[in-house]
């Protein structure tokens, strides 16, 4: 029981740290999210079948390939723009969640392109403004990321909210 614990916290932690990761925008966030995922599934913490473990595997890889092959994401160098994506995807997610575990990502989703409108409306990121293709360009490289990244840690808590629901009834 010990073990599974401590799995359970470390599972936890390393898909934080890839959210972590994404606030300060490390190009290959997702698959540390998805490492955390790999750790919380294979130890029992939460359950997930084989065909959604490949496509958030694909997804991270695709969204980090994304973002390698990208140019630099903003002028300068400037991260200021992923937190603003960061903190819409999470609310986003946090609203689908309350709905209904279905339309989690897709309210994420729209989360992230609220984070990225707001980030527009600063001085910071007043360069977003310019084209609809530099808007796109930056969500596909940042937002992408922070989609993946944050739909991985809804997957984690609505496993651990699933297990707590079955080990009540049980």
């Amino acid at each position: 029981m010990e073990v599974n614990l401590a799995m359970a916290i470390v599972g936890s932690a390393v898909v934080l740290c890839g959210m972590a990761m994404e606030a300060i925008g490390f190009r290959l966030s997702t698959i540390v999210a998805y490492a955390g995922l790999l750790l919380l599934h294979y130890f029992g913490c939460i359950n997930l079948v084989g065909s959604s473990l490949l496509f958030w595997g694909a997804a991270s890889l695709l969204a980090c390939g994304i973002a390698v092959l990208s140019p630099r994401e903003e002028p300068g160098g400037s991260r200021r723009g992923n937190l603003y994506l960061l903190l819409g995807a999470v609310a986003g997610l946090l609203v689908g969640m309350s709905i209904d575990a279905s339309v989690m990502i897709l309210s994420a989703v729209i989360g992230t392109i609220l984070g990225q409108l707001f980030y527009a409306q600063t001085p910071k990121g007043k360069w977003i403004k310019f084209s609809f293709s530099i808007f796109i360009h930056y969500f596909c490289s940042v937002g992408l990321k922070t989609i993946v990244s944050t739909a991985i840690a809804g997957i984690a808590v609505e496993g651990f909210l699933r297990n707590q629901v079955m080990l009540e009834m049980a």
